[in-house]
Parts: C-alpha cells; structure tokens; sequence
C-alpha cells in the first residue's frame, strides 16, 4: 500500500530529491514550498505523513505541525531544519503534553531514515 506523503520545503533541489525517492519507492507524495501551499494541500488530502522544514518563507514548520497535527490525527510529521537551534527548539517542543507526536532531524536528512520513518509510520497491507 502507498503512503501518501506532504512535503514542505522551500529549497528546490532539496525538495526535489525528496519527491523523487519517496516516488520511486511508489509512494503518493505531494510537494509544497510554503506553508500557504501546504494548507491547501492539507485541505485536498489525508496524508499518512508530512515532512516540513522548519524554517520556511511564510512561517514555521513546527507552529504549523502544532495546528495541523489534530486535524489529521492519522498522519505522522517529521520535522527537519539545517539550523541546530532550531532543530533544539523542535527537539524541546516534543516535551509539551498538547503537542502531537513528531519527529525532529537534521536537514538534509538522510534518505533512508525518511524511508524507515515512513515504513514505521504507514502500515502495510499484508
């Protein structure tokens, strides 16, 4: 069974990378460069998984998961940032009872660790 997958992240050839492998590996996925973007897609689909970068152009990754994240209890986030504070900041918000389950990585994040994230996260028809 394919997962479908949002991504959110604003740097062209990181997204692209992402898009291609999660593709590959027959996955639904749907790609966004800001958090306006990803709202509309939000709206349009159920995902089993976003991926969001922190730090975007119209806000932040994670206040955004923080408001999403109960309107899609199905879906797992993982949250990722080249900026060690604000991978820190993520790290710290996973300690706040009301925040939905996330995870936090180092960008670029490596391929395999989104793979084994998405297999964990999206259970498979047997």
């Amino acid at each position: 069974m394919a997962a479908q997958i949002l991504v959110i992240e604003d740097d062209q050839h990181l997204r692209a990378e992402i898009l291609d492998f999660l593709v590959r590996r027959r996955n639904i996925v749907r790609s966004c460069r800001t958090l306006g973007e990803a709202e509309q897609a939000l709206a349009e689909m159920e995902p089993d998984v976003v991926v969001s970068d922190i730090h975007l152009p119209d806000g932040d990754g994670a206040t955004f998961c923080m408001t999403h994240a109960h309107l899609h209890p199905r879906a797992k986030w993982i949250l990722m940032s080249g900026n060690q504070d604000l991978v820190r900041q993520g790290n710290q918000l996973k300690s706040i009872a009301e925040m939905p389950a996330f995870a936090v990585v180092d960008k670029p994040v490596p391929l395999r660790l989104l793979d084994r994230f998405i297999q964990s996260a999206t259970p498979r028809a047997a």
